[in-house]
């Protein structure tokens, strides 16, 4: 009897893996950092996590972006803000790749005084210089300008020219699928007791100036915006009672009262800058407010007739810091995370979840106006982007993650 031939042996390899078996692995990363490296993997690879349905599966299980650090700038020094790196850089490899590849220094940009920090948001910075704006993504190193509309009408009874840019406002950097690589952004004019917005959108490169607002009683100092750029609303402190809100969705300015403060903490004072506006994880407008040592209230904006009201959500103390014994003040608060400041501790910034009141970071940048810096979404090695969005690399560079060996 002649022996059998032997079965042919099968080699697997990663390459025979079908495109919902690469799915199923991608999803079980840890982070979009994580997903950004492993998709470098292959073209293959790229293609399937760069694609608008496994993005949404992504973000579903993963809303959270790593934070790799808070950039600060000083408003009596004249320089590009500096990048201070969180703990995490150090100790996760995904996010150490980033912050490698990255151009965290802003050396790709010329050096020059009269840069201004404006805003951050999504892996994005935006800044000012003269009669420009721009924006710049360190990680991937691209960079945008956008002049400033000219003056469309003398001003009357004041000169020409006398209208001043009082804020700049970076809102959502994705488009509604969470896969575009567009932004938005919102500049207010202020010309005496009247305001106008304008808009740029990247998708269609051009501005939209909207009327001027007479009659807005505004601080005359430079006013610092708040912003819940997911919900589209931005506001300024008026006065210790109330805030200046503009509405994206209109274009139309009004006038919101401060929430008052909780029983529990009605003798404490409430110092007119110790609270802060922005978003929640999921999106919603929120207002960080803090009384006296470390009493921490979250309110919710909800809408009130033909208004809005401030709803109360959490009542909290600051774990981990109220044995400090230190007076806080909110300074940001985006997508959840909020950025409060001490100035007579060994740290200074402090990054706090709101969803469970943790610390996550704690930077020493004393005497500065901080941003928390978090990796963009989608990441910038998985977007496709065009000449349409005006978004360019400042100098041909090689992906900003490293391969996996």
């Amino acid at each position: 009897m002649e022996p059998s031939e032997a079965s042919p042996a099968v080699t697997t390899s990663i390459d025979s893996l079908k495109d919902d078996n690469i799915e199923d692995i991608l999803l079980r990363l840890p982070s979009p950092a994580s997903l950004a490296r492993a998709a470098l993997a292959s073209r293959r690879w790229r293609g399937i996590a760069s694609s608008s349905p496994f993005l949404r599966r992504f973000r579903e299980l993963h809303p959270w972006s790593p934070i790799l650090g808070l950039f600060a700038s000083q408003p009596d020094l004249q320089q590009l803000p500096i990048f201070h790196p969180a703990a995490a850089v150090r100790s996760d490899p995904d996010l150490a790749a980033a912050a490698r590849g990255g151009d965290f220094l802003l050396t790709r940009l010329e050096d020059d005084p009269a840069w201004r920090f404006r805003d951050c948001r999504n892996g994005r910075l935006l800044l000012s210089r003269g009669d420009s704006l721009s924006l710049y993504d360190p990680v991937s190193h691209r960079h945008v300008a956008v002049p400033r509309p000219r003056n469309d009408e003398p001003l009357v009874p004041a000169p020409p020219g006398a209208a001043e840019y009082i804020s700049d406002c970076l809102l959502d950097g994705h488009g509604e699928d969470g896969t575009a690589a567009c932004f938005h952004v919102v500049t207010v004019q202020r010309d005496d007791q009247r305001l106008r917005a304008m808009e740029y959108a990247s998708c269609m490169p051009e501005w939209r100036i909207h009327p001027w607002v007479d009659g807005i009683d505004v601080p005359a100092q430079s006013m610092r915006p708040m912003h819940a750029a997911a919900a589209g609303l931005i506001f300024w402190r008026r006065d210790r009672n109330s805030s200046l809100l503009l509405d994206t969705s209109t274009m139309a300015f009004s006038i919101v009262p401060l929430p008052v403060p909780h029983p529990l903490a009605t003798q404490l004072p409430r110092p007119p800058a110790a609270y802060a506006v922005g978003d929640t994880e999921a999106g919603a407008c929120c207002l960080l407010l803090i009384l006296g040592t470390a009493m921490l209230q979250v309110w919710l904006l909800k809408k009130d007739g033909g208004g809005h009201a401030w709803e109360l959500e959490k009542l909290s103390q600051l774990r981990g810091l109220d044995s400090l014994n230190r007076r806080f003040s909110a300074h940001v608060v985006s997508a959840g995370l909020a950025t409060v400041y001490c100035a007579s501790s060994e740290f200074s910034h402090f990054v706090i979840d709101l969803k469970d009141m943790s610390l996550k970071n704690k930077f020493r940048c004393h005497r500065s106006t901080a941003f928390t810096f978090q990796m963009r979404w989608p990441p910038t090695a998985l977007v496709h982007t065009s000449t349409s969005t005006c978004e360019r690399p400042t100098a041909p560079s090689n992906i900003c993650f490293q391969r996996y060996e």
